[in-house]
């Protein structure tokens, strides 16, 4: 029972990875090299900015990470099935949010960089 909790969070994990990684190959192949893209608003002005590399796959990588480390949490000799159950709600929580988090952002770098005519 504790393995099927595990697998469920890995299928909601990869599926939000691959819609992360979905939205950053398609703005990648939009902006063109060299450009700052802007990572932070504020009051709708852009207070920061970043390379390209990482505005965009920033996120991912970061989540890939997180993901491996419940996924290493998840297989833990010592969970119960109650932890394991927690664990789900976290992963089946997380992975969405943080999608949405990205796709958002995303968006918004490609508007801003559409309205300052740099696509």
């Amino acid at each position: 029972m504790i393995q099927a909790l595990s697998i469920a969070g890995d299928v909601f994990w990869i599926f939000a990875l691959g819609i992360m990684a979905s939205m950053s190959w398609a703005a990648w192949k939009r902006i063109p090299a060299g450009t700052s893209v802007p990572v932070v608003w504020r009051g709708g002005t852009v207070s920061l900015r970043a390379p390209k590399l990482a505005a965009l796959w920033g996120v991912v990588i970061a989540s890939f990470l997180l993901g491996g480390w419940f996924k290493i949490e998840s297989r833990s000799l010592d969970l119960t099935l109650s932890g394991a159950v927690v664990l789900l709600g976290v992963r089946v929580t997380l992975a969405p949010l943080l999608a949405v988090l990205h796709m958002t952002q995303v968006r918004k770098a490609l508007e801003t960089l559409d309205r300052e005519g740099a696509l």
